[in-house]
Parts: structure tokens; sequence; C-alpha cells
């Protein structure tokens, strides 16, 4: 068994030297200019001689703009470092770098074909342009160092996870890079939300700045907010984690929205909010939020059916307009030694 374990590790430090001097073939090449990268969107040749090509921010944060860039190393981790280094510093007054102050680069780390980002915590706190503007710059920048088919990240040494889903190795085929129309195509929304509070028979507002894809309706946009757990003091959620939006429509001035079955849990928690306040809560939101849909009502499915009451209490065939009266107005008091005006 020891034979076979130093076998194993003969193998694999064989393996690292024939990559280290495979990279070191293609370095040459491409210094000598004989080898070129395509690039995926405008099918120039990149840089000739040893100059590789640079991914920024332009000043508004819409779009990324190349900027070559000739390293002084001559092996692939003495490039890489100076490529990610300047990756990190804008060249020039028109350009910023799409990685945000707050967010550090920990270490790269290079394997077969591959090279890993470790990022700090602060990267999952990013609002989603930030984040597409950095990943596509940089695993642009990275994509075109010869030998690098795919790029990496995590977060304090942990998988990159947006939303539920798993980043994995990312190449030119599957990372959309947000190049003009690409990023606009994300929106920026402010949504009017409301949450129950206090004891569960009334709802308070809340604004919300949200970016989002343009493929996603308003509605269905404001009903996912909502879903998440609620910012703030005495706010309760309207739902249990794992709650899903099936589909959303709108059609003749009402919105239609279908939910899994865990709708109809109740939150745990020493107060749980009313039945009815909550579907007042999604109905006021949706309608304040999405005037430009002259939404009227709004109904409700779980699975697809309305032939059932919401949380054992509610009848859902039926239709949920705007309900002011669930709306929380704090009052206001005068002060008694100044005389009402």
């Amino acid at each position: 068994m020891k034979g076979i374990a130093n076998t194993d590790k003969k193998m694999l430090r064989c393996g690292c030297i024939l990559y280290a001097a495979i990279l070191s073939i293609l370095l040459a090449v491409w210094m000598s200019g004989s080898l070129f990268a395509m690039d995926k969107d405008s099918q120039e040749l990149s840089p000739a001689e040893g100059t590789f090509w640079i991914y920024y921010s332009n000043q508004e944060g819409t779009e990324l703009i190349r900027k070559d860039f000739r390293p002084e190393s001559k092996d692939f981790e003495g490039i890489l470092k100076e490529v990610v280094d300047a990756f990190q510093k804008a060249p020039s007054t028109d350009v910023r770098s799409a990685l945000p102050q707050e967010v550090k680069i920990l270490s790269t780390m290079t394997g077969i074909n591959e090279v890993d980002v470790d990022f700090s915590a602060e990267y999952l706190s990013l609002d989603t342009i930030s984040e597409i503007l950095l990943r596509g710059a940089l695993v642009r920048t990275l994509l075109y160092l010869p030998g690098v088919d795919t790029v990496r990240f995590t977060v304090e040494s942990q998988s990159l996870v947006i939303g539920e889903e798993e980043i994995g190795p990312m190449t030119e085929d599957t990372f959309i890079i947000p190049t003009g129309n690409g990023i606009n195509s994300y929106r920026k929304r402010e949504l009017i939300l409301y949450y129950p509070f206090g004891d569960g028979t009334s709802v308070v507002r809340q604004n919300k700045t949200s970016y989002y894809s343009s493929n996603v309706n308003t509605e269905r946009l404001v009903i996912e907010e909502m879903l998440k757990k609620p910012q703030g003091e005495d706010l309760l959620p309207v739902a249990v984690e794992g709650t899903l939006v099936q589909d959303v429509s709108v059609s003749n001035g009402y919105c239609i929205v279908d939910f899994s079955e865990e709708i109809n849990n109740a939150p745990a928690g020493e107060v749980i909010a009313n039945p009815e306040t909550v579907l007042y809560a999604f109905a006021n939101a949706i309608i304040d939020s999405c005037t430009e849909d002259k939404i009227t009502g709004v109904r409700f499915r779980i699975k697809g059916s309305t032939d059932i009451r919401f949380r054992d209490q509610v009848n859902l065939d039926q239709v949920f307009s705007r309900n002011a009266d669930v709306i929380y107005t704090p009052v206001v008091k005068l002060d008694e030694s100044e005389p009402a005006a």
C-alpha cells in the first residue's frame, strides 16, 4: 500500500511538471507572437507579441472595456500575478476596476487548464450589477491567458453560491460576458413591499431598490422579494423558507400568483401573521409596485388550485383588491406645549 501511495505521488508530481512545461511552451509561442486567441465578441485577434487584454468597467458601470497590458514576467505564475494586480488598478481615467474596493482577492491558484480565484467575504454582499461586472471582467481577462480554459471563483475558500445556484467552473460558453446591451438587460427598480408586524393583523410599508433581469416581470420580482426574510424589527415573515413562486401572470387587470404547497405552512414563531393579512400584504405590494400594468386585483393559487383554504382559514376563490385598512399608520402626537395651527 505504501508503494502504491508513493507511486501516486510520483505520478501527480510528474503531471504537475508536465503541465508547467506545457505552459512554458505556450508562453514562449505567445510571447513570440505566433499564437493568437479570438475575441468572442468581435472575432478580432488578441494582441500579439506578449500583450494581453485586461477588462475594466466604464465609469458608468454599464459595460466592459478592454485595455492592452504587457507584463514583464516570462513565466506563467509571474504573468498571472501581474495580470491580477493590473486588473485591480484602473490604467486611465475613462475606466475603473470592476473589483469594488471593499472586495479583496485573497489568492489565486492554478490547476490543469484552470485558474481559481478566492475572494473575501464581502463578495457575497455585492449587488447584482456589481457582481456581474466583476465576474464578467475577471473571467474574460483570465480566459485569455495561454492554457486557461476555465475560471473558478470561491469566497473564503468556499464555493461561490449566487441565490441557490452554485457557480462552478466558468468558460466562454457557460458565462455570458456583460458588455453593452448585456449589462443593460439588468434593470433597477424601486419596489414597495408590505410585511406583517406587531400582532400580525396589520402591515407596514418598506421601500426597496432591486436589480433584476429584464426577462423577469415586476410582479414576480415583488413576490420573490417578499418571500425573503424581512429586514426590520418586529416584522413577520409571510412564508416558510423554501416556498416557491410557480407562476405569475397578468390578464385583464388581474395578477394571478401560483405558489408551491409550502405557502400553506405558517412560519414558526411566537407571533404568526393572520392568514388574511399575509394575502393582503402580497396584494398591496403587487398593486402599488406594478402601476404600469394597472392591476386592480390579485388572485392566488396553490399548485394551480383555488379550491383550497389558505392556512385553513381564507377561501382563495376570490379576488384580493388593495386594502388600505391593514396598512399601519403611526399616530403622531402633537406637542402640547405648542399651540395647534
